[in-house]
């Protein structure tokens, strides 16, 4: 470490100055400075201290010395100058008459003695840190200092003063010339701190580094390092610490308690564990080294928590570290997601199975004195995958140790670094979603797989015959507006787990590599969270490889295959959301665990989403026709809600209760948005053709949909006018009604044309779904629409050329069909 000074001034003559304002000589300043000195507490400091006072008297004596041979007697002029080269260097500069007893002995202090057990000192480097402590002890010591260095006036340490006071032998001198340049413990480690710049030799500034200083002045252990929170955690030692400085260096990676293996770590180290968890956009390098100081200097080992980091940065703390370990000692330890491409020791951190998880929860109730039944505790379990650390935070946060108080406070404590998406926040529940039966019943059975999968996998022993430790991945398709996103809301809420939405804009990339780099990222923050994942409008992602004609369609196919190979990996929900399910690829469909429909709501259906889009709190203007709303107009579940609000707001402008006006011109103007025609209530008349023609279409779609959803569990589309193959994309099986024949008699009667179809993604299910339709074309129709007679019927026999125009004209080649002919009187 190093700060910025000002150009050190060239060295001068010994300074002789006046202690208290009185001349005297060496031995005199010397002994009164030291004469008063207060003893710290604990005879170890005494004893120590007692040893440097002794060694700086002598150390005076011979600066006293030196300084004689230097001046000559009696000599002036450039007789005095030649004094200066006179007396050899070596005997000026290295003396045999100060004792080799080492300064801290062998029971030093115990911040020394920390130091000792976790680094590699050379005895002169820890009496260099001692001489450096002194002056923060006590102010005789840098008095006496600035004389000992030949300068008085800057008011810092600078090298000379080690090698003064300790560098008196060769051998000394040179470990600490060693150990003071960029490649030795002292600098190198970030033990001392250094000025800037260039300065004249023996003359560079000198002092402790800050976390070495208060580890030495022994203040309370920090609680952060610059943006980093600290964790200190005292361990029972397994066996006593090495007294000597041994570096080890490990890395923790692997799904399970990756505190566990380090806590256990520090067991048998028999020290305490310091746990930084990474956090700012910090420099790696020199962090790194601060913690690694740090650490030594507490005699601790460091566990660097870099869960969710960049690879890239993993990679450089783990290189420093294993690197200031094996050069100088110390232990340390880095914790995340992966191995890393580094020659050290990796221990993997297993994941718990579900039933070391329940019992984690029961033991630190019984711990705590609370009551946590078996199955309470399972379903904890089952939507959180911590370890005992996210299990005692739980119960700290929700002391009271009610299930639900426990579920909510693990669920805050999830937090996904996700830069590619959001957290939703749920609280919806089942009784806010209006779906089908069919639907609610498939949702119901993946909420029951994942708040059980664990439980039932191994209390019945399936996981030797079923790959169940990943997943479910679950699609959700349906048009837009049908409710799967609320679904997704639902599932997450009933499990208790934060919901994080995937925003493909942000995890799509246009450079090479960049999005399957993105897409492992926010799988691999989702999957150690417990999150749940939704990728809305997911076909865009999901997409059916294509065939090769070009760079691009190798690189969007290669994109897949990655795709599909890590999603298979991942454990934990993933929805996927989609209007087009025919434009998954394949090999997504087959691994999917649950593809669940939601259909387009039906009149009883959008009755009840309008009853839930409208609050009690809104106050009405007599009763409202919501059924009839519902029956007149077809939109799905999130056009409701937008024409509802819509409403509320027409209502709230005129300050008037709502009522059934604001509610229709609120339909009116959503259908307009929407680009949907809308009658003007003025010009709507039940005698026109086209609102006749147009209750003829509603009636007939209504029909078949109530009957077909009797014969088949899944939905079939039902699609009005020309059957063309952008209007049946992603609407497979489906039934179109084209029609081809219009004619108003001069009774009135409306007369039309139906050309029936099915459609499917195979001939045997398009043969069926006919004759389906037709018995239900034959029988199943209704005979009176608003009080007029209504009359349907199928051509036994028909112009085969009129069939072969018609599919030519939409660009198909001429399928079986039924001709339906209809008269409305």
């Amino acid at each position: 470490m190093c700060w910025s000074l000002p150009p050190a001034p060239p060295p001068g003559q010994q300074f002789l100055q006046s202690i208290g304002g009185i001349p005297m000589g060496w031995q005199a300043a010397s002994r009164r400075m030291l004469a008063g000195w207060r003893r710290p507490m604990g005879s170890s400091w005494g004893e120590t201290l007692t040893r440097l006072d002794a060694l700086l008297v002598q150390v005076c004596d011979l600066e006293e010395a030196r300084a004689s041979k230097l001046r000559g007697e009696a000599e002036g002029g450039w007789d005095a100058v030649r004094a200066t080269v006179r007396t050899p260097s070596a005997e000026l500069a290295f003396s045999t008459a100060l004792p080799e007893t080492p300064l801290l002995g062998t029971s030093p202090p115990l911040p020394f003695a920390r130091l000792r057990a976790s680094l590699r000192l050379e005895a002169v480097e820890e009496e260099a840190l001692l001489v450096l402590l002194a002056a923060h002890l006590e102010p005789r010591y840098p008095r006496l200092f600035a004389v000992l260095q030949d300068d008085t006036a800057q008011g810092w340490n600078v090298e000379r003063l080690l090698f003064t006071v300790l560098g008196r032998t060769p051998a000394r001198a040179q470990r600490l010339h060693t150990s003071l340049t960029e490649s030795g413990l002292l600098v190198g480690g970030g033990l001392l701190q250094t000025g800037l710049g260039a300065f004249p030799p023996l003359l560079r500034p000198v002092d402790l580094a800050p976390e070495v200083l208060e580890a030495l002045l022994e203040l309370p252990r920090p609680s952060v390092l610059g943006d980093m929170p600290l964790e200190w955690h005292d361990t029972e030692p397994v066996q006593p610490p090495d007294p000597r400085g041994a570096g080890s260096f490990a890395v923790v990676h692997g799904e399970g308690e990756r505190l566990g293996v380090a806590l256990d770590f520090a067991s048998h180290a028999g020290t305490s564990l310091v746990v930084a968890r990474w956090a700012g956009a910090l420099e790696s390098t020199g962090a790194a080294r601060a913690l690694w100081r740090m650490a030594c200097v507490r005699g601790a080992v460091l566990a660097v928590d870099l869960a969710g980091c960049e690879r890239s940065l993993a990679l450089s703390v783990t290189e420093t570290l294993s690197g200031l370990c094996s050069r100088f000692g110390g232990r340390a330890l880095v914790m995340c997601d992966s191995a890393q491409p580094v020659a050290v020791p990796h221990h993997e951190a297993p994941a718990l199975g579900f039933t070391q998880r329940r019992a984690l929860w029961r033991e630190e109730a019984l711990a705590r004195g609370l009551s946590l039944d078996e199955a309470d505790a399972g379903r904890l379990a089952s939507s959180f995958r911590g370890g005992r650390q996210e299990v005692r935070a739980a119960f700290e946060a929700a002391p009271g140790g009610e299930a639900e108080a426990l579920r909510a406070a693990a669920s805050r404590r999830v937090q996904v670094p996700l830069r590619h998406g959001y957290r939703l926040e749920t609280s919806r529940t089942f009784a806010d979603l209006v779906v089908r039966d069919t639907t609610r019943e498939a949702l119901e059975r993946l909420l029951f797989y994942v708040a059980q999968r664990d439980r039932v996998a191994e209390e019945r022993g399936l996981l030797r015959r079923f790959r169940l430790h990943t997943g479910p991945v679950a699609l959700f398709s349906g048009r837009s507006g049908t409710g799967k996103t609320l679904a997704a809301e639902v599932i997450a809420h009933a499990v208790g787990r934060p919901l994080y939405v995937v925003d493909l804009s942000r995890l799509v990339s246009k450079y090479v590599g960049e999005t399957e780099k993105n897409i492992d990222e926010v799988l691999t923050h989702g999957e150690r969270s417990g999150a749940v994942l939704f990728f809305d409008e997911a076909d865009s992602l999901f997409s059916a490889r294509t065939e090769v004609s070009n760079a691009n369609d190798r690189f969007a196919n290669l994109e897949v295959g990655f795709l599909l190979q890590r999603i298979e990996r991942h454990d934990g929900l993933i929805i996927l959301a989609t209007n087009l399910q025919t434009a998954i690829d394949e090999a997504f469909l087959r691994r999917f665990h649950a593809r669940i429909e939601f259909p387009f709501p039906e009149v009883d259906e959008r009755r009840r989403i309008w009853e839930l889009m409208l609050p009690q709190g809104v106050p009405r203007e007599g009763a409202l026709d919501l059924a009839g709303l519902a029956q007149r107009h077809r939109l799905a579940g999130g056009d409701i809600r937008n024409a509802a609000l819509k409403g509320i707001f027409l209502a709230e402008q005129a300050g008037a209760p709502l009522c059934q006006d604001h509610l229709e011109r609120a339909v009116a103007l959503e259908l307009y948005e929407l680009g949907r025609l809308s009658r003007r209530p003025e010009a709507e008349s039940p005698g026109d053709a086209g609102t006749r023609l147009r209750r003829v279409a509603e009636v007939f779609q209504e029909a078949l949909d109530t009957q077909l959803r009797q014969h088949f569990l899944k939905e079939i589309h039902i699609l009005h006018g020309s059957p063309t193959r952008e209007a049946l994309a992603g609407k497979r099986p489906a039934v179109s009604l084209a029609l081809y024949r219009l004619a108003v008699t001069q009774s009135g009667a409306l007369r039309l044309g139906v050309i029936v179809s099915a459609w499917s993604n195979r001939a045997e299910e398009e043969h069926e779904l006919l004759g389906v339709l037709h018995g239900l074309l034959t029988r199943g129709l209704p005979h009176e629409l608003d009080g007029r007679k209504l009359t349907p019927r199928v051509q036994e026999s028909y112009d085969f050329d009129l069939l072969h125009r018609f599919w030519s004209s939409h660009g198909h080649p001429i399928r079986a069909s039924l001709v339906l002919d209809v008269e409305m009187t």
